[in-house]
């Protein structure tokens, strides 16, 4: 037996205040003189025997009365829970995409709306409910019914692990009778359940809504190719997951407007790329649109594409005529200075500087190029055969790059190409194990700080290196490139490595971002006239996260917008440019986890086919059985037994 209001029992001590009475109690006799009190002697005597008897049943009585009346408002209960504290429920319902699919009775997401709303009962369980996108913090049943209602898909899938993480959090301290209950189609994609560890002092119950067949189409990716001035190609890849499908129609729509249609088959597992060529424009937005009777959410891909901003390149030196050939006027704005003509106020204005080939870097200069590289610009180091190597230190030094250590006057070939590095990305098709090795007769031995390698030595040593600068990068070249020192501008190499000094990690010319993921926007600071920017469509408008420099402003995005679509980018009421934003793919893909089985292993872990059969077995835990009634009874009646004693015991 558990009470419910066990500080009443301290009450029990009023007890003592009757049996007190009882013994203290003095009763004074009046004394009558007989001539002869041989009868009347035996008759007292009795008379003593009977009215101690009485006293005695009569305090036995209301002891009985009022500890039954302490203890019915202590309202006490029975229960399967082997404590008295307040129950707690945790409950954990997966709202992510991957819960579109359809089970026996509907949508997964919406049949576990249901069965909770129709099988939870109201309890003294104090309930706590986590979304995807949602803690919610102390709920009543019919509370937690109503929040249930508004559940809607979220774009945002929580690892498993992170959804653990805030159910420890939500557990009030000290108290070890918690019931965690987890809802979920369990994918591969976020929920390692190999790897999970669960505390052994909760209660976990696992409950997998699975679809009657895991089958899906997707469009899994949108590029765009501009091949001339006169047509676009616009590529897509699409996927089949377990099913085979034929004669499935894919539309894209320019501007809102139907610009094309195409039929493929897919095979079980496979994908297949699409092409669309729509006559050349600079500035559009698209949707591409498919239609399959399994998830909808990956049914759609919204992309956009605007005019190529050009990136402004400035060279910092005396040889600068090879930079002009790879630097040209349809992708760059080229521009070239020596160091005595440099204008220190038009450095900030570019998104790449080369320092190429100069002899000392004043303090001046490592001043400015600080504060540019602040602004998430990249920056080119190229020696010179007569470089400082101590002024070159002291820019190493300010940046905290590192440092250079000696020169080399011996000969070197340059014959590795680092092609697995992000950097050349896209840049070579198949591996060239045989060119014609560029060599240097000069080079610089230096320790670099958060670098990695570009372009190799024969003798392993680092040619062309890239450091990590705060957001940007800083590229190294070990050798200065005269003609008299090296023979690498001549090499085929040059091209692809310079080129994507320029171009490379740029994201401003991006065809579509994905909710849910960490997203940098760039914007050129000199159009815009405020602060503040806003994102919006026609539906919602929000305020993202953005810092601006001297020559941009960053809008960062996550968890927000939450919904797919072209959204517009707007300084006050002026449209600056539009971005389109898709739900991540990884759902896609439905593959999920043998809960059944992994369960089985874990002693405080139970397993249910149905979220009925789970949340009546919580019920059923949960339940009380209330004795207050029955000590209500037990008061009246011993109130009854003392009204008996007083009338039958009277003589």
């Amino acid at each position: 037996m558990q009470f419910k209001n066990p500080e009443i029992l301290y009450f029990l001590f009023l007890l003592l205040i009757p049996i007190l009475i009882h013994l203290f109690q003095l009763q004074k006799f009046k004394k009558i003189t007989f001539t002869n009190v041989k009868l009347l002697q035996q008759i007292e005597q009795q008379t003593h025997k009977s009215s101690k008897l009485k006293e005695l049943l009569i305090l036995i009585t209301r002891l009985l009365l009022v500890a039954c009346l302490i203890i019915a408002f202590a309202q006490p209960f029975l229960s399967n829970s082997t404590t008295s504290k307040k129950l707690e429920t945790i409950i954990y319902l997966d709202n992510s995409f991957s819960m579109q699919a359809k089970g026996e009775k509907g949508e997964l997401l919406q049949k576990a709306k249901t069965d909770i709303i129709e099988s939870f009962q109201d309890n003294e369980t104090s309930i706590s409910l986590i979304t995807n996108d949602k803690v919610l913090k102390n709920l009543t049943v019919t509370t937690l019914k109503n929040e249930v209602l508004k559940i809607n898909y979220s774009p945002i899938k929580k690892d498993l692990r992170t959804v653990l993480f805030q159910i420890s959090d939500l557990q009030t301290k000290n108290n070890p009778q918690t019931n965690v209950f987890l809802i979920s189609d369990f994918q591969t994609i976020n929920s390692d359940l190999s790897n999970l560890h669960l505390d052994s002092l909760e209660m976990y119950t696992f409950v997998q809504t699975l679809p009657k067949k895991a089958e899906n189409i997707s469009i899994d990716s949108v590029w765009i190719i501009e091949n001339n001035q006169e047509n676009i190609q616009i590529k897509s890849k699409i996927r089949s997951y377990n099913l085979n499908m034929e004669n499935l129609s894919i539309s894209l729509f320019i501007n809102k407007n139907l610009s094309g249609k195409t039929t493929i088959n897919l095979e079980n597992n496979s994908s297949k790329e699409i092409e669309f060529t729509i006559p050349f424009t600079n500035n559009f937005y698209g949707k591409l649109s498919l239609i399959d009777n399994t998830l909808s959410f990956d049914n759609n891909f919204y992309f956009n594409s605007k005019e190529k901003e050009k990136t402004a390149v400035l060279a910092i030196g005396e040889n600068n005529n090879f930079l002009s050939k790879i630097y040209t006027n349809d992708e760059f704005e080229f521009k070239k200075t020596t160091l005595n003509y440099l204008d220190y106020s038009l450095i900030s204005n570019n998104k790449l500087v080369i320092l190429n080939e100069l002899a000392s870097i004043p303090n001046s200069l490592v001043n400015a190029i600080k504060n540019y590289l602040d602004n998430d610009a990249r920056l080119v180091i190229i020696p010179s055969v007569k470089s400082d190597i101590t002024s070159y230190n002291n820019l190493f030094n300010t940046l905290q790059i590192g440092r250079i250590t000696s020169k080399n006057e011996v000969k070197k070939l340059i014959t590795t190409i680092n092609y697995s590095h992000p950097f050349f990305n896209n840049v070579f098709n198949n591996k060239i194990d045989n060119f014609n090795y560029p060599f240097v007769n000069q080079s610089f031995n230096t320790t670099l700080n958060r670098s990695s390698s570009l372009v190799e030595f024969a003798d392993q040593n680092n040619f062309v290196s890239e450091i990590n600068y705060k957001n940007t990068k800083i590229y190294w070249m070990a050798s200065p490139l005269d003609v008299s020192i090296s023979n690498f501008t001549s090499s085929p190499l040059i091209v692809p490595v310079f080129y994507n000094f320029g171009v490379h990690q740029s994201n401003s010319n991006k065809v579509y971002f994905c909710i849910g993921e960490k997203n940098e926007i760039i914007i050129q600071s000199q159009k815009v006239k405020e602060e503040i920017l806003q994102i919006s469509n026609k539906e919602t408008s929000f305020i993202p996260l953005q810092t601006k420099t001297s020559t941009q402003i960053i809008i960062q995005t996550e968890k927000i917008p939450e919904k797919d679509g072209i959204y517009q980018i707007t300084n006050k009421e002026e449209h600056l440019q539009n971005l389109a934003f898709n739900y991540n793919r990884k759902e896609s893909y439905l593959s999920y986890f043998d809960v059944k089985n992994w369960v089985e292993n874990n002693k405080n872990a139970t397993y249910f086919p149905s979220i009925i059969d789970g949340i009546n077995n919580l019920n059923d835990n949960n339940k009380k059985h209330n004795l207050w009634q029955l000590f209500i009874i037990f008061v009246l009646l011993f109130l009854g037994i003392e009204t008996l004693l007083q009338k039958l015991l009277k003589r």
